[in-house]
């Protein structure tokens, strides 16, 4: 039985550990919520995505890729819950948080030109 719990704490820590790594880095310049309203908007919650989907918008840049994963299917729903989560939780409303699909998987939000 111990060696069944040491077997599971393994597999648990290997799995948090190869997560992508989320942050709430991204340019000197911070994003407002409402810059993103309308790139939320961009997407579709009932399709499925694929790598580099770009939903950007005026100010507000948001992008699902898989940094070389391939084509990783990600619902609509789950890219924008993703994204809405970073402008909450992100002092500047820009960073890059894991989707869970895959080790690279993640949303991109940040402020462009």
């Amino acid at each position: 039985m111990q060696v069944l719990s040491c077997l599971i704490a393994s597999i648990s820590l290997g799995a948090v550990a190869s997560a992508y790594d989320s942050n709430c880095e991204g340019s000197f310049i911070p994003i407002k919520k409402e810059q993103c309203i309308d790139a939320l908007n961009n997407i579709d919650t009932t399709k499925t995505y694929k790598d580099q989907q770009e939903f950007s918008s005026g100010h507000c840049y948001l992008k699902y890729a898989t940094n070389g994963s391939g084509d990783q299917d990600l619902s609509g729903q789950r890219i924008r819950d993703v994204a809405q989560n970073i402008l909450d939780n992100c002092s500047d409303g820009h960073g890059s948080y894991g989707t869970g699909n895959c080790e690279k998987c993640h949303v991109t939000v940040n402020y462009r030109s």
